[in-house]
């Protein structure tokens, strides 16, 4: 078993990083051309790196609805204005259970609560 120095293995994430940020990117472009006659909509992206797959590789989920989506797990929500001109991330969520809402600049969380017995 080969084993990388640790300057090899953060440059081996950092590359699979923007990897993934361009993938995204040529999708996000790739919507964005292709639905530009309507005026609003939602682009929903989300990676996961399944176990099957070894854990190590991503697959990627990124689509436009004409609906705004409810919340998703492991998640990201664009709302476009093509009237305006402007792409808006409204929410990331995170695995630990985290919502980031950027236009609020705000981060809640979401823990379960113990049942009353």
């Amino acid at each position: 078993m080969l084993i990388l120095p640790k300057e090899a293995q953060i440059k081996e994430q950092n590359d699979a990083r923007q990897g993934i940020t361009d993938h995204f990117n040529s999708e996000m472009e790739r919507i964005l051309t292709a639905n530009k006659s309507k005026n609003v909509y939602w682009i929903l992206g989300k990676l996961k790196f399944p176990e099957e797959l070894g854990g190590k590789v991503g697959r990627t989920f990124l689509e436009a609805s004409e609906s705004k989506p409810p919340v998703v797990k492991n998640a990201f929500l664009y709302e476009i204005d093509n009237q305006r001109g402007v792409k808006t991330l409204l929410w990331v969520t995170h695995p630990d259970g985290s919502m980031r809402l950027p236009t609020l600049n705000k981060t809640i969380r979401v823990t379960p609560t113990k049942r009353a017995k």
